[in-house]
């Protein structure tokens, strides 16, 4: 699954600009592979992970899976990162967005890549799920189950207190 996030990626993306009446071709930078370490690094300040959104912009996006993912194994998902920014040509947010929802669902987030490829619109990852209303009403839905897990924790640790018993929950 994310065991070739740490290979270098095939190609290197070329970009071409005009400048006057010449094109010149430049080298797209990108995080760069050691291959003694084997790792990804940033090469400019854009490119590392305090550039990014944290974990909880993980959990707003694309919810708990790459938000666990991300605690479990940052460096994994970091290199993960780096390297779908080299092999693509994404910037930081993009590609962690493009990360979070491949965690979340591979299949779907492959099945979107190859409509994408085939003409559909690009699906905006990076901005995906920040709706204000639709953080709200998140936040509204996640306060009411919280407490009612509490609330049934409680019970089964402590038993049923008055409360319980007089509501007979």
């Amino acid at each position: 699954m994310i065991a070739h996030a740490f290979s270098p990626p095939l190609s290197i993306s070329r970009s071409t600009t005009a400048s006057s009446s010449t094109a010149s071709t430049k080298l797209f930078m990108a995080p760069k592979y050691d291959r003694a370490s084997q790792l990804w690094f940033p090469t400019r300040p854009e490119e590392e992970a305090s550039a990014g959104y944290g974990v909880f912009g993980s959990l707003l996006r694309q919810g708990p899976v790459p938000f666990v993912q991300r605690l479990k194994d940052p460096v994994m998902y970091e290199q993960a990162v780096l390297k779908m920014m080299a092999s693509e040509g994404m910037d930081r947010n993009e590609a962690q967005g493009n990360m979070d929802a491949y965690l979340q669902n591979p299949n779907d987030w492959a099945l979107q890549k190859y409509e994408e490829k085939n003409g559909a619109p690009k699906f905006d990852y990076a901005n995906a799920n920040m709706d204000p209303k639709q953080l709200v009403l998140t936040g509204l839905w996640s306060a009411l189950l919280f407490s009612i897990a509490v609330r049934a924790v409680y019970v089964l640790t402590t038993g049923c207190d008055d409360f319980c018993q007089e509501y007979h929950i």
